[in-house]
């Protein structure tokens, strides 16, 4: 089976979305597909840090223009809607900017199967905050059809699959659940030697309103009041006038000496800082799914997350950290609870590797995705027979 991966990016900036897809492009082809990813040019070495993580991969790059969520290659679409006719399923990670959307519509109305991956944009909170009607409108306009077309529509959790209900679209016989699989090499992990005084709590992710960074840095003060040794690095790109409210607002709550803003953090990076790191914390407003937490067990360190992270019950049923409120004074109890909890902290660090392997193998990821592929083209060849 042939699976074309559309992406609107695989650059390592892109965070969560490049690190899955580049588990998904590993999983499938443990399970003998053939794939092939067709994204915007990006760096040499985000390239080299993709190949890393998937492997040798049959990439093309197209020229792209604008950035974000108004990134366009009319290239790569046009590559798409003559291509997608030599794929068995085109795979569309994403949803929302120019790149999918329209990849989308290309590939929908080819032989192929079109799987949709949404990015957890059709929950009620993105289309609350920021560009409401712009996105209301570009969801009547685009994304509707897309949604109605498509063969099958790639959710990485039940929460996820839920969210979507709501704009009344049928999934019934569409929805998949699939995780991304987890890439750690056990037997090449950083050594956490350097992890001496259990007060180093890290943030990964994008520097962004959604991340709710606010409530972390408030409850720092709560944090720091109870353990003056307590540091806390928060690591990840931003707009620089938002950076800029937030190192004020560390300030202002006398805490800027024991935060740091590392920025921008590689492959390498990030593993040197989770390996000193104690914790882990992520309390987003919502978090479609959460690859850090899978990256920071999979390095043995607990987590403190929000409810609206995705991965919360995982985090709950297998012990290996809290999920708490993001309200300051409560979100500082569960950080200083885990930071004091010496046996949550041993269980992470022995046995995170392997309760990330147990349940986001790679080979089980790909049974997943070829029973998807395989149901999926099915449904389109029978739609074609009449």
């Amino acid at each position: 089976m042939k699976v074309l991966h559309v992406a609107p990016s695989i650059a390592q900036s892109y965070g969560g979305p490049t690190y899955s897809l580049a588990g998904y492009v590993v999983a499938s082809r443990l399970a003998g597909i053939d794939v092939t990813v067709a994204s915007p040019r990006c760096a040499p070495e985000d390239v080299d840090a993709f190949i890393s993580r998937a492997g040798k991969t049959d990439l093309h790059f197209f020229r792209s223009v604008g950035g974000g969520a108004f990134v366009a290659s009319p290239t790569l679409v046009r590559w798409v809607n003559g291509s997608a006719k030599d794929f068995d399923v085109v795979h569309v990670h994403g949803l929302f900017n120019s790149i999918s959307s329209l990849s989308a519509r290309a590939a929908i109305g080819s032989p192929a199967a079109v799987v949709l991956r949404p990015f957890g944009t059709l929950s009620r909170y993105t289309f609350r905050h920021r560009r409401t009607a712009l996105k209301h409108a570009y969801f009547a306009l685009l994304e509707r059809k897309n949604l109605r077309g498509a063969g099958a529509l790639h959710f990485t959790s039940e929460t996820e699959r839920q969210e979507a209900d709501w704009h009344g679209v049928d999934f019934t016989g569409r929805a998949y659940v699939i995780p991304p699989p987890s890439l750690a090499d056990t037997q090449h992990r950083v050594s956490r030697d350097g992890n001496s005084d259990g007060s180093r709590v890290l943030f990964i992710g994008r520097i962004d309103p959604i991340k709710n960074l606010e409530s972390l840095l408030d409850a720092w003060l709560f944090v720091r009041r109870a353990m003056p040794s307590a540091l806390l690095e928060l690591a990840g790109e931003g707009d620089p006038d938002y950076v800029a409210t937030l190192q004020r607002r560390a300030s202002m709550n006398g805490i800027a000496n024991s935060v740091s803003f590392r920025g921008f953090a590689s492959e390498l990076t990030k593993e040197k800082l989770l390996s000193s790191a104690t914790l882990l914390v992520l309390p987003s407003h919502h978090e479609n799914f959460g690859v850090v937490v899978l990256e920071a067990l999979e390095a043995g360190v607990p987590v403190v997350v929000s409810p609206e992270v995705h991965l919360a019950d995982f985090v709950r049923t297998e012990g290996v950290g809290k999920v708490a409120v993001a309200n300051p004074p409560i979100l500082a109890d569960a950080i200083l609870s885990v930071l004091g909890d010496d046996e949550m902290r041993k269980r992470a660090r022995e046995f995170g590797p392997s309760i990330v392997e147990r349940n986001f193998s790679p080979l089980a990821i790909g049974k997943l995705l070829s029973e998807m592929y395989g149901a999926v083209v099915e449904q389109k060849r029978a739609f074609a027979a009449g």
